[in-house]
């Protein structure tokens, strides 16, 4: 008898790192979830499960990855997952400010033949920047479920669910490349026999591109003679066009990114500017980034972290607080209850644990590093450190120094 999680339609979220995965996981599996490293990897998936409509779904959270193709060992594991697992549908999270850049990736997953479902997250912050984005217009051009979200706020986490119910697998849209192109995946795709996860279309696409995982697939599961034949077809394609077709391939696939979004995006007046983004654009900006790091370095580290908290609170709550008030009382109720006289230095001597350790921590230590953390965010301002010692390096060898010689 097949277990819950083998028998419960799976749902398998992927997409670029820092594009709301992980929020939307548990936004739609709640508290129970477990993490655990993939097997063979130390890589770590997480799974849950979430009940929509009635009916129990196995949510996989993979690793981010940029690429069906993969080029670490995250991406890898992610890819694999999409292979093993049998997924309901697979739901690829994208930043909406950035959709021109991550939409490669789901025309990827499209052409795959995978049950793609387009989730357009953050999309707050893309109509925060002016963007307008017609979803409608975007899915017909793709020809899957797109849905906008703001998951932090679990904004069209309703649709998203009825989306996954409602799911069914349609045949896909095929994106054409360039003629020459289209002519070498077409010799590929004939030359392949066996059935397998990803399309034809695809895993011809990744042979081409001479990925290791695919070629042992094929491998394994072609006969000699077929093998043989399909090798010969891979072989020619990647001589003749050794020097650009990575190149091309990408190039090609970014320009029916453009043409799916043509009419998608519209660029409207810029809202007000929030002030922690003027604040990020003053850092980064080489003239206005070095007064405010002085600034901060000065006010913040020399001013307050070693003027007012080493300084004047230590002052106060060592010298005033506790040799005026607190350890004329604690080392006399120690002297007058312990009688033994190494028992009493131990707690309330020169170096006991009250006078050395207690007063310590709290007078010396807490006000100092108290004083850091409460200054230690204005320190994170954006960007700062990043991109001061890159500028610096920039201006160096355009001056001709030595620096990255």
């Amino acid at each position: 008898m097949a277990s819950a999680q083998d028998a419960a339609p799976k749902v398998v979220l992927v997409g670029n790192p820092n594009v709301g995965k992980s929020v939307l996981f548990n936004a739609l599996t709640g508290a129970y979830t477990t993490v655990s490293n993939y097997p063979g990897t130390s890589v770590e998936v997480s799974r849950g499960f979430s009940t929509i409509s009635g009916t129990r779904y196995e949510i996989l959270d993979t690793p981010g990855m940029y690429s069906i193709m993969p080029i670490s060992e995250e991406e890898r594991v992610a890819r694999q997952i999409l292979l093993d697992e049998t997924p309901h549908a697979v739901l690829h999270v994208i930043d909406a400010r950035n959709i021109e850049r991550m939409l490669p990736m789901t025309l990827q997953l499209i052409e795959a033949g995978l049950p793609v479902i387009l989730v357009v997250n953050i999309l707050d912050e893309a109509k925060r920047l002016g963007m307008h984005l017609n979803l409608e217009l975007l899915q017909q051009n793709l020809g899957v479920p797109v849905i906008g979200t703001v998951m932090k706020r679990k904004q069209g986490l309703a649709e998203l669910q009825q989306a996954i119910e409602n799911y069914a697998s349609v045949p896909h849209k095929t994106f054409t490349y360039g003629r020459d192109l289209e002519r070498d995946i077409e010799k590929v795709v004939a030359a392949i026999h066996g059935e397998y996860r990803l399309s034809k279309r695809a895993t011809s696409l990744l042979l081409m591109q001479k990925d290791s995982d695919i070629e042992e697939l094929i491998k394994a599961s072609e006969d000699p003679e077929s093998l043989s034949g399909l090798n010969s077809v891979v072989k020619d394609i990647a001589f003749e066009r050794r020097a650009d077709l990575l190149l091309q391939i990408s190039l090609e696939r970014r320009k029916i990114c453009k043409q799916v979004l043509e009419g998608v995006i519209t660029q409207v007046d810029k809202v007000t500017e929030a002030f922690s983004e003027k604040l990020s654009r003053w850092t980064m900006n080489p003239i206005s980034g070095l007064p405010i790091l002085l600034l901060v370095v000065y006010f913040g580290l020399y001013q307050f972290v070693g003027g007012f908290g080493a300084g004047t609170l230590v002052d106060f709550l060592e010298g005033h607080l506790f040799e005026g008030y607190i350890n004329p009382v604690v080392v006399g109720f120690v002297e007058e209850q312990v009688k033994i006289e190494w028992l009493f230095e131990l707690i309330a001597g020169e170096y006991g644990l009250w006078t050395l350790g207690i007063r310590y921590s709290v007078a010396l230590v807490l006000p100092i590093v108290g004083t850091f953390f409460l200054v230690f965010p204005c320190l994170k301002i954006p960007d700062i450190f990043r991109v001061w010692p890159c500028w610096l390096i920039a201006c160096s060898s355009k001056s001709g120094s030595l620096v990255g010689r």
